[in-house]
Protein backbone atom coordinates (compact mmCIF):
# COMPACT_ATOMS: atom_id res chain seq x y z
CA UNK A 1 0.00 0.00 0.00
CA UNK A 2 2.00 3.33 -0.81
CA UNK A 3 1.07 6.84 0.52
CA UNK A 4 -1.80 7.26 -2.02
CA UNK A 5 -3.90 4.74 -1.81
CA UNK A 6 -3.23 5.13 2.16
CA UNK A 7 -4.50 8.37 1.80
CA UNK A 8 -8.03 7.37 0.07
CA UNK A 9 -8.54 4.48 2.09
CA UNK A 10 -8.02 6.69 5.25
CA UNK A 11 -10.76 9.50 4.03
CA UNK A 12 -12.97 6.78 2.79
CA UNK A 13 -13.00 4.92 6.31
CA UNK A 14 -13.15 8.96 8.25
CA UNK A 15 -16.17 10.06 5.98
CA UNK A 16 -18.04 6.76 6.12
CA UNK A 17 -17.84 5.82 9.41
CA UNK A 18 -20.30 8.57 10.31
CA UNK A 19 -21.86 9.53 6.81
CA UNK A 20 -25.16 6.50 6.55
CA UNK A 21 -23.40 5.02 3.49
CA UNK A 22 -21.11 2.17 5.13
CA UNK A 23 -17.29 2.48 5.91
CA UNK A 24 -17.20 -1.52 5.42
CA UNK A 25 -18.92 -1.41 2.23
CA UNK A 26 -16.80 1.19 0.45
CA UNK A 27 -13.74 -0.04 1.98
CA UNK A 28 -14.83 -3.43 0.58
CA UNK A 29 -15.35 -1.32 -3.19
CA UNK A 30 -12.00 1.05 -2.45
CA UNK A 31 -10.32 -1.75 -1.89
CA UNK A 32 -11.63 -4.05 -4.97
CA UNK A 33 -11.08 -0.64 -7.46
CA UNK A 34 -7.63 -0.15 -6.03
CA UNK A 35 -6.35 -4.14 -6.24
CA UNK A 36 -5.50 -4.11 -2.30
CA UNK A 37 -6.38 -6.50 0.69
CA UNK A 38 -7.14 -4.04 3.73
CA UNK A 39 -7.25 -7.58 5.45
CA UNK A 40 -3.74 -8.03 4.35
CA UNK A 41 -2.54 -5.52 7.73
CA UNK A 42 -3.50 -5.11 10.69
CA UNK A 43 -1.74 -2.52 11.53
CA UNK A 44 -3.17 -0.18 9.23
CA UNK A 45 -7.02 -0.95 10.34
CA UNK A 46 -5.99 -0.39 14.06
CA UNK A 47 -4.70 3.02 12.53
CA UNK A 48 -7.42 3.75 10.58
CA UNK A 49 -10.12 3.03 13.20
CA UNK A 50 -7.75 5.29 16.19
CA UNK A 51 -8.20 7.66 14.24
CA UNK A 52 -11.95 7.34 13.43
CA UNK A 53 -12.53 6.92 16.98
CA UNK A 54 -10.46 10.11 18.48
CA UNK A 55 -12.58 11.99 15.89
CA UNK A 56 -15.66 11.32 17.69
CA UNK A 57 -14.02 12.16 21.38
CA UNK A 58 -12.95 15.53 20.01
CA UNK A 59 -16.32 16.47 18.46
CA UNK A 60 -18.15 15.29 21.85
CA UNK A 61 -15.30 15.62 24.15
CA UNK A 62 -18.00 17.61 26.34
CA UNK A 63 -20.57 15.00 26.54
CA UNK A 64 -17.82 12.77 27.01
CA UNK A 65 -16.39 14.86 29.78
CA UNK A 66 -19.97 15.18 30.99
CA UNK A 67 -20.38 10.97 31.49
CA UNK A 68 -16.74 10.58 32.74
CA UNK A 69 -17.39 12.76 35.48
CA UNK A 70 -20.49 11.60 36.87
CA UNK A 71 -18.81 8.17 36.86
CA UNK A 72 -16.29 9.22 39.09
CA UNK A 73 -18.35 10.64 41.33
CA UNK A 74 -20.01 7.65 41.33
CA UNK A 75 -23.11 9.11 40.63
CA UNK A 76 -26.46 7.79 39.78
CA UNK A 77 -27.91 10.95 37.54
CA UNK A 78 -28.77 10.95 33.52
CA UNK A 79 -25.13 11.07 32.45
CA UNK A 80 -24.24 7.48 34.23
CA UNK A 81 -27.75 6.48 32.65
CA UNK A 82 -26.75 6.77 29.30
CA UNK A 83 -23.66 5.45 30.11
CA UNK A 84 -24.83 2.14 31.26
CA UNK A 85 -27.28 2.43 28.20
CA UNK A 86 -24.17 2.61 25.75
CA UNK A 87 -23.29 -0.91 27.49
CA UNK A 88 -25.94 -2.35 26.74
CA UNK A 89 -26.37 -1.37 23.43
CA UNK A 90 -22.78 -3.08 22.97
CA UNK A 91 -23.97 -6.32 24.33
CA UNK A 92 -25.28 -8.01 20.33
CA UNK A 93 -22.40 -7.03 18.60
CA UNK A 94 -20.09 -7.91 21.08
CA UNK A 95 -21.92 -12.09 21.16
CA UNK A 96 -21.60 -12.27 17.41
CA UNK A 97 -18.18 -10.93 17.40
CA UNK A 98 -17.46 -13.87 20.21
CA UNK A 99 -19.33 -16.60 18.74
CA UNK A 100 -19.53 -15.59 14.99
CA UNK A 101 -16.33 -14.00 14.42
CA UNK A 102 -14.97 -16.66 11.49
CA UNK A 103 -18.10 -16.15 9.37
CA UNK A 104 -18.12 -12.76 9.90
CA UNK A 105 -14.62 -12.45 9.03
CA UNK A 106 -15.46 -14.08 5.81
CA UNK A 107 -17.90 -12.01 4.13
CA UNK A 108 -14.90 -9.68 3.83
CA UNK A 109 -13.21 -11.40 0.86
CA UNK A 110 -14.25 -8.78 -1.97
CA UNK A 111 -17.71 -9.91 -2.69
CA UNK A 112 -19.25 -6.86 -4.07
CA UNK A 113 -22.02 -8.28 -4.77
CA UNK A 114 -23.13 -9.10 -1.48
CA UNK A 115 -21.98 -5.59 -0.31
CA UNK A 116 -24.38 -3.97 -3.40
CA UNK A 117 -27.36 -5.52 -2.13
CA UNK A 118 -26.36 -4.47 1.41
CA UNK A 119 -26.21 -0.83 0.54
CA UNK A 120 -29.95 -1.17 -1.07
CA UNK A 121 -31.10 -2.35 2.07
CA UNK A 122 -29.17 1.09 3.72
CA UNK A 123 -30.95 2.63 1.00
CA UNK A 124 -34.55 1.60 1.58
CA UNK A 125 -33.80 2.00 5.50
CA UNK A 126 -33.00 5.08 5.04
CA UNK A 127 -35.62 5.99 2.50
CA UNK A 128 -38.13 4.59 5.59
CA UNK A 129 -37.00 6.91 7.73
CA UNK A 130 -37.55 9.86 5.51
CA UNK A 131 -41.43 9.61 6.65
CA UNK A 132 -40.22 10.68 10.18
CA UNK A 133 -39.95 14.44 10.05
CA UNK A 134 -41.39 15.32 13.38
CA UNK A 135 -39.15 15.51 16.12
CA UNK A 136 -39.92 14.17 19.68
CA UNK A 137 -38.64 14.99 23.09
CA UNK A 138 -38.75 11.25 23.89
CA UNK A 139 -34.99 9.86 25.26
CA UNK A 140 -32.96 6.57 24.64
CA UNK A 141 -34.49 3.97 27.10
CA UNK A 142 -32.80 0.71 28.04
CA UNK A 143 -35.35 -1.45 25.83
CA UNK A 144 -34.45 1.09 22.88
CA UNK A 145 -30.95 1.23 23.65
CA UNK A 146 -30.57 -2.70 23.17
CA UNK A 147 -32.47 -2.81 20.34
CA UNK A 148 -30.41 -0.30 18.56
CA UNK A 149 -27.79 -2.14 19.57
CA UNK A 150 -29.50 -5.01 17.58
CA UNK A 151 -29.54 -2.55 14.37
CA UNK A 152 -25.79 -2.08 15.22
CA UNK A 153 -24.60 -5.67 15.17
CA UNK A 154 -26.60 -6.29 11.71
CA UNK A 155 -24.22 -3.63 10.52
CA UNK A 156 -21.15 -6.24 10.89
CA UNK A 157 -22.57 -7.03 7.15
CA UNK A 158 -20.42 -4.82 4.30
CA UNK A 159 -22.57 -2.49 2.93
CA UNK A 160 -25.23 -1.95 5.77
CA UNK A 161 -24.28 1.47 7.36
CA UNK A 162 -23.38 1.08 10.97
CA UNK A 163 -24.44 4.86 11.48
CA UNK A 164 -27.43 4.65 8.69
CA UNK A 165 -29.26 1.64 10.56
CA UNK A 166 -28.60 2.96 14.38
CA UNK A 167 -29.83 6.30 13.61
CA UNK A 168 -32.71 5.13 11.36
CA UNK A 169 -34.42 2.66 14.35
CA UNK A 170 -33.61 5.12 17.10
CA UNK A 171 -35.66 7.88 14.78
CA UNK A 172 -38.38 4.23 14.15
CA UNK A 173 -38.49 4.46 17.68
CA UNK A 174 -39.62 8.09 17.74
CA UNK A 175 -36.76 9.07 20.06
CA UNK A 176 -35.48 12.84 19.43
CA UNK A 177 -33.16 13.58 16.56
CA UNK A 178 -30.51 15.16 18.62
CA UNK A 179 -30.08 12.43 21.27
CA UNK A 180 -29.94 9.82 18.67
CA UNK A 181 -27.07 10.71 16.88
CA UNK A 182 -25.68 11.26 19.90
CA UNK A 183 -26.34 8.08 20.81
CA UNK A 184 -25.50 6.40 17.65
CA UNK A 185 -21.46 8.11 17.67
CA UNK A 186 -21.37 7.03 21.30
CA UNK A 187 -22.01 3.77 21.25
CA UNK A 188 -19.35 2.82 18.66
CA UNK A 189 -16.51 3.48 20.80
CA UNK A 190 -16.50 0.39 23.03
CA UNK A 191 -17.11 -1.79 19.94
CA UNK A 192 -14.05 -0.37 18.03
CA UNK A 193 -11.49 -0.06 21.54
CA UNK A 194 -12.96 -3.72 21.92
CA UNK A 195 -12.25 -4.81 18.71
CA UNK A 196 -8.45 -2.84 18.71
CA UNK A 197 -7.66 -4.41 22.13
CA UNK A 198 -8.84 -8.17 21.08
CA UNK A 199 -6.65 -7.85 18.59
CA UNK A 200 -3.55 -6.10 19.42
CA UNK A 201 -3.73 -8.98 22.51
CA UNK A 202 -3.86 -11.84 19.86
CA UNK A 203 -1.48 -10.29 18.01
CA UNK A 204 1.34 -10.96 20.89
CA UNK A 205 0.42 -14.80 20.25
CA UNK A 206 1.64 -13.64 16.35
CA UNK A 207 4.28 -10.97 16.64
CA UNK A 208 4.56 -10.85 13.13
CA UNK A 209 0.72 -9.45 12.44
CA UNK A 210 1.81 -6.40 13.50
CA UNK A 211 4.38 -6.32 11.06
CA UNK A 212 3.88 -4.48 7.86
CA UNK A 213 5.52 -3.13 4.43
CA UNK A 214 3.43 -0.15 4.57
CA UNK A 215 6.39 2.50 5.28
CA UNK A 216 5.51 4.88 8.43
CA UNK A 217 4.76 7.60 5.49
CA UNK A 218 1.60 5.92 4.59
CA UNK A 219 0.55 5.00 8.08
CA UNK A 220 0.75 8.81 9.25
CA UNK A 221 -0.85 9.73 5.89
CA UNK A 222 -3.90 7.06 6.66
CA UNK A 223 -4.08 8.24 10.46
CA UNK A 224 -4.48 11.88 9.74
CA UNK A 225 -7.11 11.51 6.03
CA UNK A 226 -9.10 9.54 8.45
CA UNK A 227 -9.10 11.86 11.33
CA UNK A 228 -9.85 14.70 9.62
CA UNK A 229 -12.58 13.46 7.43
CA UNK A 230 -14.30 11.86 10.28
CA UNK A 231 -14.71 15.04 12.23
CA UNK A 232 -15.69 16.85 9.22
CA UNK A 233 -18.71 13.75 8.65
CA UNK A 234 -19.34 13.54 11.98
CA UNK A 235 -20.40 17.42 12.43
CA UNK A 236 -22.02 16.90 9.15
CA UNK A 237 -23.90 14.39 10.43
CA UNK A 238 -25.27 16.18 13.04
CA UNK A 239 -26.50 19.03 10.74
CA UNK A 240 -28.13 16.41 8.14
CA UNK A 241 -29.91 14.96 10.99
CA UNK A 242 -31.73 18.02 12.07
CA UNK A 243 -32.75 19.04 8.74
CA UNK A 244 -34.07 15.28 7.73
CA UNK A 245 -31.86 15.18 4.74
CA UNK A 246 -30.96 11.34 4.64
CA UNK A 247 -32.99 10.66 1.60
CA UNK A 248 -30.15 12.02 -0.05
CA UNK A 249 -27.68 9.32 1.42
CA UNK A 250 -30.44 6.97 0.39
CA UNK A 251 -30.03 7.80 -3.13
CA UNK A 252 -26.74 7.61 -3.00
CA UNK A 253 -26.61 4.69 -1.76
CA UNK A 254 -28.93 2.52 -3.91
CA UNK A 255 -26.65 4.59 -7.21
CA UNK A 256 -23.58 2.81 -5.51
CA UNK A 257 -25.34 -0.54 -4.71
CA UNK A 258 -26.39 -0.77 -8.01
CA UNK A 259 -23.08 0.49 -9.54
CA UNK A 260 -21.34 -2.75 -7.33
CA UNK A 261 -23.93 -5.51 -8.51
CA UNK A 262 -23.31 -4.48 -12.00
CA UNK A 263 -19.49 -4.48 -11.56
CA UNK A 264 -20.08 -7.92 -9.88
CA UNK A 265 -21.80 -9.34 -12.93
CA UNK A 266 -18.88 -8.40 -15.05
CA UNK A 267 -16.24 -9.89 -12.59
CA UNK A 268 -18.23 -13.46 -12.57
CA UNK A 269 -15.09 -15.30 -12.43
CA UNK A 270 -15.13 -16.52 -8.95
CA UNK A 271 -12.17 -16.25 -6.71
CA UNK A 272 -11.27 -19.37 -6.01
CA UNK A 273 -11.26 -20.27 -10.00
CA UNK A 274 -8.84 -17.11 -10.70
CA UNK A 275 -5.80 -18.01 -12.22
CA UNK A 276 -2.85 -16.22 -12.02
CA UNK A 277 -0.88 -15.90 -15.61
CA UNK A 278 2.12 -14.22 -16.87
CA UNK A 279 3.25 -13.27 -20.27
CA UNK A 280 5.92 -15.20 -21.63
CA UNK A 281 9.01 -13.08 -22.63
CA UNK A 282 9.36 -15.52 -25.50
CA UNK A 283 6.43 -17.83 -27.61
CA UNK A 284 5.49 -20.81 -25.88
CA UNK A 285 7.33 -23.18 -28.78
CA UNK A 286 10.25 -21.50 -28.99
CA UNK A 287 10.46 -21.94 -25.40
CA UNK A 288 10.52 -25.64 -25.84
CA UNK A 289 12.90 -26.03 -28.34
CA UNK A 290 15.42 -23.78 -26.18
CA UNK A 291 14.79 -25.92 -23.10
CA UNK A 292 14.89 -29.63 -25.29
CA UNK A 293 17.76 -28.29 -26.72
CA UNK A 294 19.59 -27.38 -23.45
CA UNK A 295 21.72 -29.67 -21.37
CA UNK A 296 20.13 -30.92 -18.04
CA UNK A 297 22.88 -30.15 -15.19
CA UNK A 298 25.35 -32.84 -14.56
CA UNK A 299 25.16 -34.24 -11.10
CA UNK A 300 27.67 -37.61 -11.28
CA UNK A 301 27.90 -37.59 -7.67
CA UNK A 302 24.49 -38.17 -6.91
CA UNK A 303 22.27 -41.33 -6.72
CA UNK A 304 19.57 -41.59 -9.50
CA UNK A 305 16.67 -42.61 -8.00
CA UNK A 306 14.42 -42.60 -11.11
CA UNK A 307 13.79 -46.53 -10.30
CA UNK A 308 12.01 -45.18 -6.97
CA UNK A 309 8.68 -43.15 -8.76
CA UNK A 310 5.83 -44.25 -8.34
CA UNK A 311 2.40 -43.40 -8.99
CA UNK A 312 0.82 -41.38 -5.87
CA UNK A 313 -3.21 -42.15 -6.83
CA UNK A 314 -1.91 -45.83 -7.09
CA UNK A 315 -1.20 -45.87 -3.24
CA UNK A 316 -4.19 -44.00 -2.35
CA UNK A 317 -7.32 -42.97 -4.83
CA UNK A 318 -8.99 -40.91 -2.12
CA UNK A 319 -5.68 -38.51 -3.24
CA UNK A 320 -7.49 -36.13 -5.61
CA UNK A 321 -5.57 -34.82 -8.47
CA UNK A 322 -5.87 -31.21 -10.38
CA UNK A 323 -2.66 -31.58 -12.26
CA UNK A 324 -2.52 -27.69 -14.00
CA UNK A 325 -0.07 -28.64 -16.09
CA UNK A 326 -1.74 -30.99 -17.96
CA UNK A 327 -4.29 -28.27 -18.79
CA UNK A 328 -4.21 -24.75 -19.73
CA UNK A 329 -5.36 -23.81 -16.27
CA UNK A 330 -1.96 -22.71 -15.48
CA UNK A 331 -0.07 -19.43 -15.26
CA UNK A 332 1.66 -20.28 -18.46
CA UNK A 333 -1.94 -20.91 -20.17
CA UNK A 334 0.02 -24.26 -21.77
CA UNK A 335 -0.48 -27.84 -21.34
CA UNK A 336 3.19 -29.52 -20.47
CA UNK A 337 2.06 -32.82 -19.70
CA UNK A 338 -0.19 -35.08 -22.05
CA UNK A 339 -1.70 -36.97 -19.05
CA UNK A 340 -2.65 -35.71 -15.31
CA UNK A 341 -0.73 -37.70 -13.05
CA UNK A 342 1.52 -37.25 -10.47
CA UNK A 343 4.96 -39.11 -9.45
CA UNK A 344 6.91 -39.49 -6.45
CA UNK A 345 9.88 -41.44 -4.76
CA UNK A 346 8.81 -43.80 -3.02
CA UNK A 347 9.76 -42.64 0.18
CA UNK A 348 8.13 -38.99 -0.24
CA UNK A 349 5.21 -40.74 -1.78
CA UNK A 350 4.56 -42.56 1.79
CA UNK A 351 4.68 -39.74 3.67
CA UNK A 352 2.33 -37.81 1.55
CA UNK A 353 -0.17 -40.25 2.05
CA UNK A 354 0.20 -40.26 5.40
CA UNK A 355 -0.56 -36.64 5.91
CA UNK A 356 -3.27 -36.99 3.81
CA UNK A 357 -4.95 -39.97 5.59
CA UNK A 358 -4.35 -37.68 8.94
CA UNK A 359 -5.80 -34.67 7.38
CA UNK A 360 -9.10 -36.64 6.97
CA UNK A 361 -9.20 -36.60 10.67
CA UNK A 362 -9.86 -33.13 10.49
CA UNK A 363 -12.33 -33.34 7.47
CA UNK A 364 -9.72 -32.57 4.55
CA UNK A 365 -8.15 -34.13 1.91
CA UNK A 366 -4.86 -33.33 0.08
CA UNK A 367 -5.62 -32.25 -4.01
CA UNK A 368 -2.50 -32.61 -5.89
CA UNK A 369 -1.99 -30.05 -8.45
CA UNK A 370 1.62 -31.20 -10.02
CA UNK A 371 4.19 -33.36 -8.58
CA UNK A 372 7.34 -34.57 -10.34
CA UNK A 373 8.35 -32.37 -13.31
CA UNK A 374 10.74 -32.97 -15.98
CA UNK A 375 13.99 -30.82 -16.15
CA UNK A 376 13.10 -29.60 -19.44
CA UNK A 377 9.42 -28.29 -18.38
CA UNK A 378 11.26 -26.05 -15.50
CA UNK A 379 13.40 -24.64 -17.91
CA UNK A 380 10.90 -23.47 -19.65
CA UNK A 381 9.21 -21.50 -17.05
CA UNK A 382 12.68 -20.12 -15.78
CA UNK A 383 13.28 -18.50 -19.52
CA UNK A 384 9.35 -17.46 -19.56
CA UNK A 385 9.47 -15.69 -16.66
CA UNK A 386 10.64 -12.22 -16.11
CA UNK A 387 13.13 -11.58 -13.87
CA UNK A 388 10.99 -9.56 -11.14
CA UNK A 389 8.83 -12.89 -10.65
CA UNK A 390 12.42 -15.09 -10.88
CA UNK A 391 11.64 -15.97 -6.81
CA UNK A 392 8.35 -17.95 -8.02
CA UNK A 393 10.35 -20.06 -10.29
CA UNK A 394 13.52 -23.00 -10.03
CA UNK A 395 16.80 -22.25 -11.76
CA UNK A 396 17.28 -25.04 -13.88
CA UNK A 397 20.73 -24.53 -13.55
CA UNK A 398 20.51 -26.32 -10.05
CA UNK A 399 17.33 -27.92 -10.78
CA UNK A 400 14.19 -27.97 -9.06
CA UNK A 401 13.49 -30.34 -6.42
CA UNK A 402 10.24 -31.40 -8.37
CA UNK A 403 12.85 -32.43 -11.21
CA UNK A 404 14.18 -34.70 -8.40
CA UNK A 405 10.49 -36.10 -7.75
CA UNK A 406 10.58 -35.19 -4.20
CA UNK A 407 8.77 -32.06 -4.23
CA UNK A 408 4.80 -31.96 -4.43
CA UNK A 409 2.25 -28.78 -5.33
CA UNK A 410 -0.53 -29.35 -3.13
CA UNK A 411 -3.87 -28.23 -1.62
CA UNK A 412 -7.07 -29.62 0.35
CA UNK A 413 -10.19 -30.61 -0.38
CA UNK A 414 -13.62 -31.10 1.55
CA UNK A 415 -14.34 -34.82 2.24
CA UNK A 416 -17.79 -34.58 2.07
CA UNK A 417 -18.67 -32.79 -1.08
CA UNK A 418 -14.94 -32.98 -2.78
CA UNK A 419 -14.76 -29.06 -3.38
CA UNK A 420 -11.36 -27.49 -3.06
CA UNK A 421 -11.22 -25.29 -0.32
CA UNK A 422 -10.13 -21.82 -0.90
CA UNK A 423 -7.03 -20.67 0.31
CA UNK A 424 -5.34 -16.95 0.81
CA UNK A 425 -4.41 -17.12 -2.96
CA UNK A 426 -4.82 -19.21 -5.82
CA UNK A 427 -2.13 -21.98 -6.91
CA UNK A 428 1.20 -20.60 -8.61
CA UNK A 429 0.30 -16.90 -7.51
CA UNK A 430 3.05 -14.67 -7.95
CA UNK A 431 2.20 -12.67 -5.25
CA UNK A 432 3.33 -11.90 -1.73
CA UNK A 433 -0.36 -13.58 -0.73
CA UNK A 434 1.02 -16.96 -1.52
CA UNK A 435 3.43 -16.77 1.03
CA UNK A 436 3.45 -19.09 4.01
CA UNK A 437 3.99 -15.83 6.19
CA UNK A 438 1.62 -13.88 4.69
CA UNK A 439 -0.82 -12.53 7.49
CA UNK A 440 -3.71 -11.42 5.14
CA UNK A 441 -6.93 -13.39 3.86
CA UNK A 442 -9.92 -14.53 6.84
CA UNK A 443 -8.86 -16.59 9.59
CA UNK A 444 -10.05 -19.40 8.23
CA UNK A 445 -8.02 -19.43 5.11
CA UNK A 446 -4.85 -19.03 7.65
CA UNK A 447 -5.92 -21.52 9.47
CA UNK A 448 -6.33 -23.84 6.88
CA UNK A 449 -3.05 -22.85 5.57
CA UNK A 450 -1.29 -23.72 9.16
CA UNK A 451 -3.18 -26.78 8.84
CA UNK A 452 -1.70 -28.20 5.90
CA UNK A 453 2.03 -26.59 6.70
CA UNK A 454 1.96 -28.44 10.36
CA UNK A 455 0.84 -32.01 9.25
CA UNK A 456 2.97 -31.83 6.22
CA UNK A 457 5.91 -31.26 8.76
CA UNK A 458 5.53 -33.68 10.34
CA UNK A 459 5.97 -35.83 8.24
CA UNK A 460 8.94 -34.55 6.44
CA UNK A 461 8.27 -31.74 4.41
CA UNK A 462 9.04 -28.37 4.24
CA UNK A 463 7.16 -25.76 2.76
CA UNK A 464 9.01 -23.36 0.24
CA UNK A 465 9.13 -19.81 2.16
CA UNK A 466 7.30 -18.22 -1.03
CA UNK A 467 4.78 -20.48 -1.73
CA UNK A 468 2.08 -22.08 0.65
CA UNK A 469 1.11 -25.02 -1.75
CA UNK A 470 4.76 -26.09 -2.32
CA UNK A 471 6.45 -28.95 -0.05
CA UNK A 472 9.68 -30.46 -0.48
CA UNK A 473 10.93 -33.89 0.97
CA UNK A 474 13.50 -33.03 3.25
CA UNK A 475 15.40 -36.66 2.89
CA UNK A 476 15.85 -35.98 -0.67
CA UNK A 477 19.52 -36.41 -2.10
CA UNK A 478 19.34 -37.48 -5.94
CA UNK A 479 19.91 -36.62 -9.05
CA UNK A 480 17.86 -34.42 -11.73
CA UNK A 481 15.55 -36.41 -13.94
CA UNK A 482 14.26 -35.26 -16.86
CA UNK A 483 12.00 -37.85 -18.00
CA UNK A 484 8.17 -37.84 -19.45
CA UNK A 485 5.88 -39.93 -17.75
CA UNK A 486 5.84 -42.31 -20.87
CA UNK A 487 9.24 -43.26 -19.78
CA UNK A 488 9.03 -43.50 -16.22
CA UNK A 489 5.99 -46.48 -16.85
CA UNK A 490 8.88 -48.33 -18.82
CA UNK A 491 11.13 -48.13 -15.81
CA UNK A 492 8.13 -49.08 -13.37
CA UNK A 493 7.32 -52.19 -16.16
CA UNK A 494 10.68 -53.20 -16.30
CA UNK A 495 10.71 -53.59 -12.38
Amino acid sequence: MNSWEAFILGIIQGLTEFLPISSSGHLEIGSYILHTNTSENLLFSIVVHIATALSILIVFKKDIKKILSSLFKFSNNDDTQFFLKILLSSVPVGLIGIFFEDKVESLFNGNIFLVGIMLIITSVILAITHLQKKDSKKQVSFLSAFIIGIAQSIAILPGISRSGITISTALLLKINKKEATKFSFLMVLIPIFGIMIIKLFESFNSIETLTTEIELTSLIIGFFSALISGIIACKWMIKIIQKSNLIYFSIYCFIIGSFSIFTSFNNLESKENKIFTIQPIYPVEELKKIALKSSVPLEDSLEDKSDELVEIYNLDSSVKLDIRYATKNNFMQTEFYTEPRAFLISDAAKMLIKAHQELGNYGYGIVIYDAYRPWFVTKMFWEATPDSLKNFVADPSSGSVHNRGCAVDIGLYNIKNGKIIQMISGYDEFTERAYPSYVGGTKKERENRNLLITIMKKYGFQVYKYEWWHFDFKLCNNKIMNLEFNEIDSIINLN
